[in-house]
């Protein structure tokens, strides 16, 4: 865990480095994922949870995988599934929806360098590709590509190679 790289990545942005550093001191103090959380650590657990999902509107379980210098912009809004995996240097903007489809139905995978557009909704046992980009008010039901630009509902790619 480097909270420098996070805050860092969130220059600029006091409310997502807030999001970004409560969530890493969560997940951290949780254990390790696939076994209860410690009891311990329940309090630090709750307190995450009353702080940034019901005050700030940012729902990332603290058991969720998240990659480094996790970017949250305009934080409000957010919803992930905790069985989402997340990669490193990813872009999330305001009232974006990560999940399944169905209830204990599988979750995205989204890749290094994604960026996701205001609003839109990545559900389903997919795939988002390195360095892809997902428009505002996307819905993305299907891998897509790495390097790849989709927007639309549904989502259809406009990049690369049209």
């Amino acid at each position: 865990m480097n909270l420098r790289e996070d805050v860092a990545a969130n220059a600029g942005q006091s409310k997502g480095q807030l999001v970004v550093v409560a969530y890493r001191l969560a997940h951290a103090a949780r254990g390790p994922l696939g076994r209860p959380p410690r009891p311990w650590a329940l309090p630090i657990g709750v307190l995450y949870r009353v702080a940034v999902e019901w005050v700030l509107s940012v729902e990332i379980p603290w058991g969720t995988v998240v990659g480094r210098r996790l970017r949250v912009f305009h934080g409000a809004g957010i919803v992930i599934n905790d069985r989402t995996v997340i990669g490193d240097d990813v872009t999330i903007r305001q009232h974006v929806t990560i999940g399944n489809k169905r209830p204990d139905g599988p979750c995205p995978v989204i890749e290094d360098g994604v960026e996701l557009g205001a609003g839109c909704i990545v559900i389903g046992g997919i795939r988002v590709g390195r360095g892809a980009v997902v428009g505002a008010g996307a819905v993305v039901t299907r891998d897509v590509p790495a390097g790849a630009t989709v927007v639309g509902n549904p989502a259809r790619i406009t990049s690369p190679g049209d």
